[in-house]
């Protein structure tokens, strides 16, 4: 069977990661409609989604028609689990 199938690009950086069957090295995050981004994305954005990747992540909602996520202490939008 390939891996093909499995394999995501994050929805950040558009690295490459397999999300499937023996291995998910991604995670979706639900608050943001379902996106998926790879595990370095995740674990470096611990304390909320930097700054660099507001914008994206704002025109993702909006075009989702979703709404944007309260701010948290930083300043930043929350990273969601």
């Amino acid at each position: 069977m390939s891996n093909e199938k499995f394999m995501y690009n994050c929805f950040l950086c558009r690295d490459s990661f397999q999300f499937g069957p023996g291995l998910y090295d991604g995670k979706t995050i639900p608050l943001y409609g379902g996106i998926t981004v790879c595990m370095g994305c995740y674990k470096w954005n611990w304390d909320g989604w930097n700054p660099e990747h507001e914008d994206k992540l704002i025109s993702h909602l909006n075009e989702k028609g979703l709404p944007i996520p309260e701010r948290n202490e930083k300043g930043w939008l929350p990273r969601g689990e």
